[in-house]
């Protein structure tokens, strides 16, 4: 139940409409900007067509895991702290403690599990989504020979660069579940302390999100 209500929400698609519809719309405008601007660069040197090699480059291993993980953040990782926090003044924790459960893997494992099971397939319609409309982009509007297009972005696209952005993704998906799952936890104040606590918890998240990107782009692919 927790796995679905991150995917598909639990009301309107536009409000409420999870992970997985939020993380296709990331893939269209990630795609659409990276080919606009990519063939806007290197048409100036009348190579547009080798767009492609900044949709398998720079894309993959960069902006869709970073886009990724600012979506997760900001869709389910502050509806956790809001459930959490919720849990907490509402004293629902407590409860489940008196009833002689651990309430860290009730409260947090069940989310963390979920919220892992989710990204992975999210993160990887996100990606076949960028890919196909970074080709609409340059070989219908820009009139692109699709060849040429295609020949580049596979040869800068290996395998690998693809599992270790979805290592990215997920790395970056369990630091915003268990910063905003601690957040939640230990609220306080009332409905204006879970307030705070979400804001807390992005702002602490994004922070996380970078520092975890530059390390691990440094570990996976080197300086």
């Amino acid at each position: 139940q927790m796995t679905n209500s991150l995917a598909w929400g639990r009301g309107s698609i536009i409000v409420d409409g999870g992970v997985i519809s939020v993380l296709v719309i990331i893939g269209v405008a990630i795609g659409a900007s990276v080919a606009i601007e990519a063939f806007a660069a290197l048409n100036l040197i009348g190579f547009g067509a080798l767009a492609g090699l900044v949709g398998g480059l720079a894309n993959v291993r960069e902006m869709a895991p970073l886009v990724a993980g600012i979506a997760f953040a900001s869709q389910a990782g502050c509806r956790m702290t809001a459930e959490i926090g919720s849990m907490r003044i509402a004293d629902e924790i407590d409860a489940v403690e008196a009833m002689g459960l651990r309430s860290i893997p009730f409260v947090v494992g069940t989310r963390l599990v979920g919220a892992t099971m989710c990204i992975i397939p999210g993160f990887i319609l996100a990606l076949i989504t960028s890919f196909f409309v970074s080709s609409t982009v340059i070989r219908v509007f820009h009139h692109q020979p699709g060849g040429t297009y295609n020949h580049y972005f596979v040869q800068f696209l290996p395998a690998t660069d693809i599992f270790y952005s979805l290592i990215k993704a997920t790395v970056f998906c369990v630091a915003v579940t268990l910063i905003h799952c601690y957040y939640g936890y230990f609220a306080s104040g009332g409905p204006v302390g879970v307030g705070r606590a979400s804001g807390r918890a992005v702002r602490a998240s994004f922070v996380a999100i970078m520092v975890l990107d530059f390390m691990l782009t440094v570990l996976l692919w080197g300086l």
